[in-house]
């Protein structure tokens, strides 16, 4: 299996072949390259899975404290109207005991009312923005652009080859294998294509990282 390629690396080798595409050795890593995003490709969904869990985990555990605070307004409701009735029928200590019970509860249910609401637009919304944006094209579509111009290098190679191995016949010689080196300038428009595409990859793959790391971990703190 070829080996995958850092972020430093790739940058490295990009500036190399910018510098001198005949003496670098990029071609040579354009395939550890799409290696590399393949297995970028894998983590991602992988960390796309356990998100989604993630999600369905928070919002079961929104709407379940959701109908605890309703239910605990319920309880207050209630005691509040005892305490009326105890009031109404001359037991004034039982009654402002019920009072102060509900104005007790009251204050405990505050921070829940507000743990819920932060919970509900820092980590849900969060979540499913996550989810269903980012994280939604890496099964598949955020590499197209990798793949498509690797394609359009390998075509674009085979046929220059191609031309150099029958130029070489015709001049009573054999071309075993033509280096990259060698075709360097003709296939510069596909090279430059293969690492703007692999750019704008890594790059989208940090943002996604981003948010699925330091930015989830601000919105869970």
């Amino acid at each position: 299996m070829p080996e995958n390629v850092s972020v430093s690396e790739f940058v490295q080798e990009v500036r190399d072949d910018w510098s001198s595409p005949t003496t670098s050795s990029f071609t040579s890593k354009m395939i550890s390259c799409r290696n590399t995003v393949y297995l970028l490709e894998e983590a991602l969904d992988s960390d796309r899975l356990v998100l989604q869990k993630m999600k369905k985990a928070a919002k079961a555990k929104y709407t379940s404290g959701h109908e605890h605070v309703s239910h605990v307004e319920q309880y207050i409701n209630s005691m509040e109207k005892l305490a009326v009735n105890c009031h109404s029928n001359g037991e004034n200590e039982v009654g402002s005991a019920f009072c102060r019970l509900a104005d007790f509860s009251k204050d405990l249910l505050s921070p829940m009312k507000n743990l819920l609401k932060s919970m509900l637009h820092n980590i849900n919304f969060f979540l499913d923005s996550l989810v269903k944006g980012d994280l939604r094209e890496v099964k598949g579509d955020l590499k197209k652009p990798v793949d498509r111009a690797w394609r359009d290098y390998e075509s674009r190679f085979k046929q220059v080859e191609k031309e150099k191995r029958e130029l070489a016949r015709q001049y009573g010689m054999v071309r075993s294998e033509v280096s990259g080196g060698e075709i360097a300038e003709e296939l510069e428009k596909e090279r430059r294509s293969f690492q703007l595409s692999m750019c704008e990859y890594l790059i989208k793959v940090n943002e996604i990282k981003t948010k699925r790391g330091v930015d989830l971990l601000q919105n869970l703190i």
